[in-house]
């Protein structure tokens, strides 16, 4: 049986938190049927003052909670979680933000895409918003999320942490995330930490949560606060530290990228505009999101394998929901000869060749 851990760091958000953990287990709880796999849960608690660890210790007092002074923040919560993990002996480790929601099968459809790519490669959920559009998950070389395929994983650059599977495999190559970053950077710096040692990262299958973004501008573009608030705030864990921020664009594009994007950074401080840009995907993209249900996808491709919940699946037992099947339709392999010649390309893509 292998093992995996599920690592979270949390700070005063009690009410998100226990609606996380709940989803978590229930998600646990759903793949009781699969013995291949045991699952445990590390949180680390950086100093909350509204009983967030005693509230889960009291709810689910499997939980492994780890208590900090509030100093850490999301990258210092996470590599402590992850180490603490560790010393335990993992066969995975999976990244969850308190915030994130996995959709039904969430968890299923990660485990299945590991195994798919023989657990070497990192596995990223995406997640939309609560209007339906792409908030977090893989990202291109340009930044933008990239949009999951509904069938088969597809390459990305680098991802945010929202909900990230990294095989012990993976784990022995790159390590815990980077021990000088504060709060940000730590989950895009692991991704090119990856692509420089070859490691595969893909985008699993589909919609696999739900996540709001960060509403509104940033305190340090903020054109309301003062000169001096804006630059006190890019100083801060969750503003932009220059150092931190130097550091990941050197490692990522080199010393003059990062120069010139210090001095960019800088001009916004100074000239802050009043306009956000987004980086939502826009409706007509959605259409390839929505994922359909595994049985109508099952009758594209006749001679599949029945998954754990009875149903005829593409190799990857996950359930799966739609708004417009027949847009997804128009996506799906004619048959199961083009569907393998699709899943070999993308594994082509992905830096793998036939063993």
């Amino acid at each position: 049986m292998e093992k995996v851990a599920i690592l979270l760091t949390v700070f005063n958000r009690k009410v998100k938190t226990l609606e996380c953990l709940k989803n978590c287990y229930q998600q646990i709880d759903a793949m009781k049927a699969d013995v291949n796999y045991s699952f445990s849960v590390y949180m680390v608690d950086d100093g909350s003052t509204d009983g967030t660890a005693d509230a889960v210790s009291e709810m689910f007092p499997q939980t492994h909670v780890i208590r900090s002074e509030g100093n850490l923040f999301w990258n210092q919560g996470m590599r402590l979680a992850w180490k603490t993990a560790a010393e335990d002996g993992q066969d995975f480790y999976l990244w969850l933000n308190d915030d994130t929601i996995m959709k039904e099968g969430a968890l299923a459809c990660l485990m299945e895409t590991s195994l798919f790519l023989r657990d070497r490669a990192i596995v990223v959920g995406t997640a939309e918003d609560a209007q339906g559009n792409i908030s977090y998950g893989g990202r291109k070389v340009s930044g933008k999320i990239v949009v999951p395929d509904p069938v088969i994983p597809v390459p990305c650059e680098t991802f945010n942490g929202n909900l990230v599977l990294i095989p012990a495999h993976v784990f022995k190559i790159l390590g815990n995330l980077e021990e000088r970053y504060h709060h940000s950077f730590g989950d895009y710096d692991y991704g090119v930490r990856a692509a420089k040692a070859n490691v595969v990262r893909v985008v699993a299958p589909g919609i696999l949560c739900v996540c709001d973004r960060n509403p509104g501008i940033p305190k340090w573009r903020d054109r309301s606060y003062s000169l001096k608030e804006r630059v006190r705030y890019l100083h801060t864990p969750k503003g932009r530290p220059p150092r931190e921020q130097f550091l990941y664009d050197c490692r990522s594009q080199g010393f003059i990228f990062a120069i010139m994007h210090g001095l960019s950074i800088a001009m916004k401080v100074f000239f802050p505009k009043k306009s956000q840009v987004n980086d939502y995907v826009t409706n007509e993209e959605n259409i390839i999101l929505h994922k359909i249900h595994a049985s109508e996808v099952a009758a594209s491709v006749p001679g599949r394998r029945l998954s754990r919940n009875g149903t005829r699946s593409l190799g990857l037992s996950y359930k799966l929901e739609s708004r417009s099947v027949s847009d997804a339709y128009d996506m799906l392999p004619a048959d199961t000869f083009q569907y393998f010649q699709r899943t070999r390309r993308c594994l082509e893509r992905c830096g793998y060749s036939r063993p």
